[in-house]
């Protein structure tokens, strides 16, 4: 039975493109083409290649499964199934499963397939250059007939497209269009349509991309090069950092094993002083009972004679015996009588504080307990650049500084120190306790210690010690002295020269502690202040021989 025209124009509209069948379980792209969901997925599959374009209008878009399902063209297929009447049953045939004949004395080409008969194969009879599809005759007509569409260039079915020939007029391509990025034949370019365009021969089109691509090789291989050099310093640097950190982990677990060890040891030391104070005190104990059980035998065998005697009836017998007891009876009725029970003698802790020497144990712990304090809490203290004086020179990790025997003019800073060869660390402390570890070169001569950042930079006033801001130890001359507000203390006698100082600060308390600790740990002096400003680490080189430098560590 066959559809009237408004009918055939429906089913027409309602058709996929594809398949040129009713839509089935159909899906919008987001260019607003719809086909059924088997045809796209099959076209997709097809293609295999990203991204995914639409097979009409050639829009990228995302993939398959990024589709929806047109829920309103669904419902009106339904409608229309449901209300047109239904064509006669015969064998169905579209025209792009009619094989096209060919003369007998054509020579045979290369088959040419209709990219959108995804079922069969079936011939094409034109390409479209514009969207890069083969059509059979079936799938032409509805290209033809979209409006969009119909200045496409259409030819001949190309087999292979994109090759070194023009697909519109099957001549030599000789032009590029750098506008539109595109390929053209000397008849494209007659034709006017890349008109004001900025359009180059192959020779130099070729010679103007391969100077570029030289160019932008080189970039690619200068910063090919400085990534790879990133990734090894990356790779050293992490290297390094794990080493360190290994080290500083062996050197914790160190500390921690010293203090365990050392807890045995006067463990061990307190057990046996006590069982030595136990032994005495017992020993003390059986004595004391001793004596009062001899006291005690004595009065019972005093007791049994004296009755013996009394029961005696005979006057001479009892006399004797009288006399053969009074002596012992004596000195037993008038000897002396203890008070009351012994008294254990009390536990002697001055002679184990003595034994265990527990102020050194105390020290030793304490030492222990800075140690791994500094390994899990170091400070990371830098020296500040702009402070240094001209003749000291700071290594580029500002963590060193030594003697510049070539001093180079350095640009004018207000914080530079220009008299005295000093320079402050960058990091200052306004509150809490700190602790840093200076290292100082063997024949090095030196001073150290805290100021306020008010010091004065120029004039004998800006030595550390010989202000009110400031305090300092140095080493000088074989000496070690102590200054503060110019009053110049010299401390003992050295046992070792000191290479390895630890300085402590306890802001609140006032207290500025330095340490001799390489080798035993030596106290050096402590000063007492009440602190009214930030202070900052504070240094200075008095030797310029090339092993006078200082070096900050941020741990022990």
């Amino acid at each position: 039975m066959s559809l009237s025209e408004p009918e055939g124009q429906l089913a027409h509209e309602l058709s996929c493109p594809i398949c040129l069948q009713l839509f089935s379980d159909p899906v919008v792209l987001p260019c607003g083409h719809n086909y059924c969901w088997a045809c796209i997925r099959k076209t997709a599959d097809r293609t295999d290649k990203a991204p995914h374009r639409c097979p009409e209008c050639r829009e990228e878009y995302q993939g398959v499964d990024t589709l929806r399902k047109n829920f309103k063209l669904s419902s009106i297929i339904e409608g229309y199934q449901a209300t047109a009447p239904q064509p006669e049953s015969q064998p169905e045939s579209h025209p792009e499963s009619q094989p096209e004949s060919r003369p007998e004395n054509e020579p045979e080409t290369a088959k040419v397939l209709c990219d959108h008969c995804i079922d069969k194969e079936s011939p094409a009879v034109k390409t479209c250059l514009s969207c890069e599809v083969s059509l059979c005759s079936g799938h032409l007509q509805r290209h033809q007939e979209k409006e969009a569409l119909r200045a496409h260039i259409v030819v001949e079915p190309v087999g292979e497209r994109g090759t070194s020939g023009c697909g519109a007029h099957r001549r030599p391509l000789e032009y590029f269009c750098s506008n539109d990025m595109s390929l053209m034949c000397g008849t494209c370019f007659a034709e006017g349509r890349h008109q004001n365009h900025d359009v180059l021969t192959f020779a130099v089109a070729e010679e103007e991309m391969r100077r570029a691509l030289e160019i932008r090789t080189k970039v690619v291989s200068c910063r090919l090069q400085m990534i790879e050099g990133l990734l090894q310093k990356t790779a050293e640097e992490q290297g390094a950092s794990e080493a360190i950190g290994d080290k500083l982990v062996d050197t914790a677990v160190t500390v921690v094993d010293s203090m365990a060890a050392l807890v045995d040891r006067y463990k061990e030391r307190l057990r046996v002083l006590l069982e030595e104070e136990r032994y005495m005190r017992r020993r003390s104990s059986l004595l004391g009972f001793g004596a009062l059980e001899k006291q005690q035998q004595q009065l019972v065998e005093a007791q049994r004679s004296a009755t013996q005697a009394l029961g005696e009836t005979d006057t001479c017998i009892f006399i004797q015996r009288f006399v053969l007891i009074d002596d012992g009876l004596r000195e037993v009725v008038t000897g002396s009588l203890p008070s009351g029970v012994p008294s254990k003698a009390p536990l002697d802790t001055k002679r184990l504080q003595e034994g265990l020497k527990t102020q050194d144990f105390r020290s030793e712990m304490s030492r222990l307990l800075d140690s791994l304090h500094i390994l899990l809490n170091p400070l990371d203290l830098t020296f500040n650049v702009c402070t240094a004086h001209p003749s000291l020179l700071v290594s580029i990790g500002q963590r060193t500084v030594k003697h510049n025997p070539n001093k180079q003019p350095q640009a004018e800073h207000p914080e530079r120190f220009t008299s005295a060869p000093q320079v402050l660390c960058s990091q200052g402390f306004s509150s809490g306790e700190h602790v840093w570890v200076v290292e100082v070169g063997a024949n090095s001569m030196w001073s150290m210690g805290v100021c306020y950042k008010s010091i004065p930079r120029r004039g004998d006033h800006s030595r550390l010690g010989h202000n009110a801001v400031s305090w300092r130890l140095q080493w000088k001359n074989g000496k070690l002295t102590v200054c503060q507000s110019s009053c110049n203390v010299a401390l003992g006698e050295m046992s070792q020269r000191p290479l390895k100082i630890e300085i402590a600060l306890d802001y609140e308390a006032g207290t500025l502690m330095f340490h001799n600790i390489r080798g035993s740990r030596e106290h050096l002096h402590t000063f007492r202040a009440v602190f009214r400003e930030p202070v900052y680490p504070a240094f200075s080189l008095h030797s310029n021989t090339p092993e006078s430098w200082i070096t900050l560590h941020n741990g022990m």
